[in-house]
């Protein structure tokens, strides 16, 4: 049976429905979107950041996602990046949407928050799909005409109280394998 369920995502991403758009959203311990963990000694601060890599041929313009938090993350001071921001909705708790004034092609990101570590459980802070029944997936939009959305990966997780080493583009490193293909759906 999961030799079906391989299968059947191997044909559709071949198919080019899966790949038509190749992009991403994660979340980092720091401003150069190099490290995707964090440790210290319960109670801490962590600087967290969300990056965004859009899709490098039709670029993106919006974004719609969520983050989940572990019990032991206390939330605190959300810095956004107002001077290319034009629509800014929501929180990352209930679901947040984005815009930026100019198409984005490369790495950007929207914002970055402090969070407080109260003890030393490994979790994770996790970017999810938005909570509006009418979006389908973790998305961004397009900047061709019409700004159509397209799923994302979610990829990587914030690792909190855990070493994850070096966190690099899943899609870069991992081609067409089963790990690209599942950071596409955020698993």
């Amino acid at each position: 049976m999961s030799k079906i369920i391989v299968l059947s995502v191997v044909i559709l991403m071949l198919s080019g429905s899966v790949l038509a758009h190749i992009g991403f959203m994660g979340l980092y311990s720091d401003g150069t979107h190099t490290s995707c963990s964090a440790s210290g000694v319960p109670f801490y601060l962590v600087e967290m950041w969300i990056w965004f890599k859009p899709d490098p041929t039709n670029g993106m313009v919006c974004a719609d996602f969520m983050i989940t938090y572990p019990a032991n993350v206390i939330t605190s001071t959300v810095t956004k990046n107002l001077p290319i921001i034009s629509i800014d909705w929501g929180d990352f708790y209930s679901g947040y949407s984005v815009c930026f004034i100019d198409c984005q092609y490369d790495w950007i990101w929207p914002a970055h928050q402090l969070l407080y570590v109260t003890d030393p459980t490994p979790t994770t802070c996790q970017i999810v799909k938005h909570p509006d029944p009418a979006i389908e997936c973790v998305q961004m939009n397009d900047c061709t005409e019409g700004y159509p959305p397209y799923c994302v990966g979610a990829y990587p997780r914030l690792w909190l109280n855990q070493n994850w080493g070096t966190c690099e583009d899943p899609i870069a490193t991992e081609g067409t394998s089963w790990g690209a293909i599942k950071s596409l759906y955020g698993e």
